[in-house]
């Protein structure tokens, strides 16, 4: 048998940063040997379209899978990346009439039914995580029924069978580092980690936009902090991967497992850095000096809103003073750190606006004089058909139950749309005269 494994274009083409198809190399590890192998990810070739025809004309395969990351960049383009995965499994099957066309990734488990009946080329799907179902997927012939987590055809129908059991984190299979190369990505990012590490997978916080309980489940399934490091201390030993970045929705929760695992990596002597994101009202100044010894290179912050009516719409369990005391202690530390902010959520009023400009200008004060503040990032919330905001939209009525999820849909009324940019502004002004060692200027918010 002969397999073609494909991580198909999720990024624009020519971007320099590019990430590490963990998912993919993961599944590409437990391929057995009397299958004749190849793999490609798209996303790393100059031209990956003639490429892949190449590949599929030269080697034939009797399978293709194709693993699909991200449904769209996100950051409030309207763009879509579902025309590579269309794409792909059209020139697949007009070259190689025959194969077995499978998808996969978490951008397809999140709207599989949809892009089933979207792509008739697909035959089979895999929902959610794959390791403890792929190998059954690679004979000749399979028995679909019979196995857990897979979405099929059945004459003229689509079938999705229910989801098995999770893996247990410290029995994921290992990285496939001959088909994808870790060189072959940190070699071309300048600022952004090309390689990820998992130290968990779900999620049990519920914020309202969110699907992450719905890809890796609603409880915190975690790895081994030696396990952790065994792999990290590999990698920069056979590869010299110095930069990491944790996969985890936070990074810093359960606190116990965090800290485990930063004295691990002290007590290592690995010398790499790392950045993940954090949970605020985790934070210490005892772990984050912890995890600053350990190799914390940069701290991501997805706090999402700036007033406390925002954070309880958005079921962050947070407030805002959480917001600010970890802002302070980044500050105080010195640690490099980035903010998330959804913008123009739902309930917006000339009031909320006020007080989330007032919140951004403290946050502002606070990281001007440390010149620690390494972006802030705005964006509006993008609405996906599970998540609870969207639901919640959908039963007041701000939303129509018919709207289509698969392409980018993102809640921005138009009476308060300006605001993400007005902000953005500030934020500007306010790192350029922090780089200047200027006074902060801040300006109030146009009404």
């Amino acid at each position: 048998m002969k397999l073609l494994l494909v991580q198909v274009p999720t990024s624009h083409l020519g971007a320099g940063e590019k990430v590490y198809p963990l998912g993919l190399s993961r599944l590409s590890s437990l391929v057995p040997s009397r299958v004749e192998k190849l793999a490609l990810d798209m996303n790393i070739c100059p031209d990956p379209w003639a490429l892949l025809k190449q590949v599929l004309e030269e080697h034939g395969p009797d399978q293709v899978c194709l693993s699909f990351r991200n449904l769209d960049p996100l950051a409030g383009h309207q763009a879509s990346y579902l025309a590579s995965l269309k794409t792909a499994a059209l020139l697949v099957r007009t070259l190689i009439p025959k194969a077995r066309i499978m998808a996969g990734g978490p951008a397809f488990s999140l709207f599989a039914k949809r892009l089933m009946e979207e792509i008739p080329q697909i035959d089979i799907g895999l929902l959610g995580e794959g390791e403890l179902v792929f190998k059954k997927l690679l004979s000749p012939v399979i028995q679909p029924d019979k196995i857990p987590g897979i979405i099929w055809r059945n004459n003229g129908r689509i079938i999705s069978n229910p989801l098995g059991p999770k893996i247990s984190m410290d029995d994921i299979p290992g990285l496939d580092l001959d088909s994808f190369y870790p060189n072959d990505y940190a070699k071309a990012n300048t600022y952004v980690a090309a390689m990820g590490i998992e130290g968990k997978r779900g999620c049990d916080l519920w914020c309202g936009y969110c699907l992450y309980p719905f890809l890796g489940g609603t409880c915190m399934r975690l790895r081994s902090p030696e396990k952790i490091v065994d792999e990290m201390q590999m990698l920069k030993t056979e590869f010299g991967i110095q930069l990491f970045h944790f996969t985890d929705s936070v990074v810093n929760r359960p606190v116990e497992h965090f800290e485990a695992l930063c004295r691990e990596l002290i007590n290592r002597k690995l010398n790499v850095a790392w950045t993940g994101f954090f949970r605020e009202d985790s934070l210490t100044p005892q772990n984050l000096a912890l995890a600053m010894k350990a190799g914390l290179t940069a701290i991501y912050f997805s706090g999402d809103a700036l007033t406390n009516q925002g954070l309880t719409l958005l079921n962050k369990k947070l407030s805002c003073e959480d917001i600010l005391d970890a802002a302070k202690l980044t500050a105080q530390m010195g640690i490099l750190t980035m903010c998330h902010f959804l913008i123009n959520l739902p309930g917006e009023s000339r009031q909320s606006i006020m007080e989330s400009s007032e919140m951004l200008d403290r946050l502002l004060e606070i990281h001007g004089p440390a010149g620690n503040l390494g972006a802030v990032i705005f964006n509006h919330v993008r609405l996906y058909p599970r998540a609870p905001m969207t639901q919640r939209l959908i039963r007041s009525s701000d939303l129509d139950p018919d709207t289509d999820f698969l392409y980018p849909i993102y809640h921005n009324p138009d009476k308060f749309s300006y605001v993400l940019h007005e902000f953005e502004a500030r934020c500007h002004s306010a790192s350029v005269f922090s780089r200047l060692e200027l006074p902060p200027f801040f300006q109030e918010l146009a009404s």
